[in-house]
């Protein structure tokens, strides 16, 4: 899954897959604040995530798309524990399905 990262002097801007063609996005965190993340979506297959000093959406959507997974714009929109309890139920199923 392709990556990058930059920081811009109080800005650390990450970026995880690749985001053309999203017809949708899902915005955690505080604009204002310059402290959050964009989830972009084609359809309900979410393509990668840019985050504004929030390393941890960073991390996270590397996991989640290095494994896979996308989860539905509900559940990003429940916030980065909701995420990490999702991404755990889906590895827990995943091995079942590949040994099928």
């Amino acid at each position: 899954v392709p990556w990058f990262w930059s920081d811009i002097g109080d800005i650390k801007l990450q970026m995880v897959g690749l985001i053309s063609g999203g017809d949708s996005h899902v915005v955690l965190g505080d604009v204002n604040e310059n402290r959050f993340s964009v989830y972009h979506y084609a359809g309900n297959r979410l393509l990668g995530i840019e985050s504004v000093n929030r390393p941890g959406d960073h991390m996270l959507g590397r996991k989640m798309l290095g494994a896979g997974f996308s989860p539905t714009p509900q559940t990003v929109a429940t916030g980065p524990d909701g995420l990490k309890a999702a991404l755990a139920a889906f590895q827990q199923v995943e091995p079942v399905r590949a040994a099928e």
